[in-house]
């Protein structure tokens, strides 16, 4: 079976709500819609498939969420995902 291992390598704060993960209200804060409350952004990831090593930049797509969309791959074949540690620092909401 192969195997897809997923590295987020590049981080940033959510310039929406300055890495609170909330809208700022003191009197009901909402998770902020940008980061979904995770205060932090996705914006390098590497993809690595164990029958092709690592794979390029224009066989994946990726979004600031850290969900990645594999381009080109067979649906039938069965794959398995790795995927890293949360990335984030705190348990997503």
């Amino acid at each position: 079976m192969r195997t897809i291992t997923i590295r987020y390598t590049g981080i940033r704060e959510c310039p929406n709500c300055e890495g609170r993960g909330d809208d700022g209200s003191a009197w009901r804060p909402f998770p902020c819609r940008r980061c979904k409350g995770r205060g932090k952004l996705v914006t390098e990831v590497e993809v690595e498939d164990s029958a092709e090593g690592v794979l390029p930049r224009s066989r994946y797509d990726f979004n600031a969420l850290g969900e990645v969309y594999l381009i080109d791959f067979d649906e039938a074949e069965e794959i398995e995902v790795i995927r890293p540690a949360e990335p984030w620092g705190r348990r997503a909401p």
